[in-house]
């Protein structure tokens, strides 16, 4: 893998993380986070064993560790995922969790030490800016418990970017990725089997095909797929424009919407002209964060100054 096969396999997988949105509104509100969170992960590990399992011979106790603490940042933002996803429209969810990569410059700051540079300052700006139009310009929107589930969300997942960009350079991605979602798998089915004793319910899952559809989804595309693409990438792109480029996730949204409405029945999204504009935004301020494009674009103005 290189710069461009890692730039556009996340493209890729940010795809599949729009449509997840559709398939995470059939899981009944009556089913537990931690029982969704245990299965999908115990399918998406057992898929990475099947692709991975002879990158088992250079397992270590270092990479034990950092599979624990990825499966922890991960978990956390699942959990979040889970609360705020239910009963929002798939743009608005989409929306919210793009913002996490302003988090990547504040938690880079203040945990790394790195500050950005001038470009991606900009960008960010540029691209909140973006976000903000895709809501509507509503303020008062942010208030929505939902949507302060998902900014919690936000902040896991980004510090989950910056771990793992740590991680990839010094270790096999191949047996992080298995090994984030055996831990997820783990620490869900203790949950769930906690949950299950507090409130006196057996641990049982519904028979439901649409439910068992948004598993095997969430399990291949989400858990497995995902998962191995995105630390496979990080050794090439950082965290900053990983999490710029899964901004793009509220365009697919947009995109795809007709067609998540005609396969699932979900309610449509409005797709109003300031969400038109949002994205457009958001195109800009994509396209500013990468310096190759800023430097190309300072170059033909200077030399149409000469």
């Amino acid at each position: 893998m290189n710069k461009l096969s890692a730039n556009i396999s996340l493209y890729i997988i940010t795809f599949f993380a729009a449509v997840q949105y559709a398939f995470l509104s059939s899981v009944p509100d009556t089913v537990s986070n931690f029982a969704f969170l245990a299965v999908t992960n115990l399918i998406g590990f057992l898929i990475t064993f099947a692709v991975f399992f002879r990158e088992l011979r250079r397992l270590d106790k270092k990479q034990v560790v950092q599979s624990v603490v990825l499966s922890l940042e991960l978990f956390a933002f699942n959990v979040f995922l889970l609360l705020g996803s239910r009963g929002m429209s798939a743009t608005v969810v989409a929306c919210v969790l793009s913002s996490y990569f302003a988090f990547i410059v504040i938690l880079s700051f203040l945990i790394f030490h790195k500050a950005p540079d001038k470009n991606k300052v900009v960008a960010v700006f540029i691209v909140l800016f973006g976000v903000f139009l895709m809501m509507n310009a509503d303020l008062m929107g942010l208030m929505d418990p939902h949507i302060l589930y998902l900014l919690a969300a936000d902040v896991f997942f980004a510090l989950y970017l910056l771990t793992a960009e740590q991680y990839a350079t010094t270790s096999t991605p191949s047996i992080l990725a298995m090994g984030q979602t055996l831990f997820n798998f783990l620490i869900a089915l203790a949950c769930w089997a906690g949950e299950s004793l507090i409130v006196k319910q057996p641990m049982s899952l519904p028979v439901d095909p649409a439910f068992w559809g948004s598993v095997f989804f969430i399990s291949f595309f989400i858990r497995g797929l995902y998962g191995i693409v995105q630390i496979y990438a990080q050794r090439y792109v950082s965290p900053l424009n990983v999490s710029l480029i899964f901004s793009t996730e509220i365009i697919m949204t947009m995109a795809v919407s007709p067609l998540l409405v005609t396969l699932f029945n979900v309610e449509p999204d409005q797709i109003t002209p300031l969400r038109i504009l949002g994205a457009l935004v958001m195109v800009l301020g994509i396209l500013t964060a990468d310096s190759g494009v800023t430097d190309a674009v300072r170059r033909r103005l200077s030399h149409g100054k000469s």
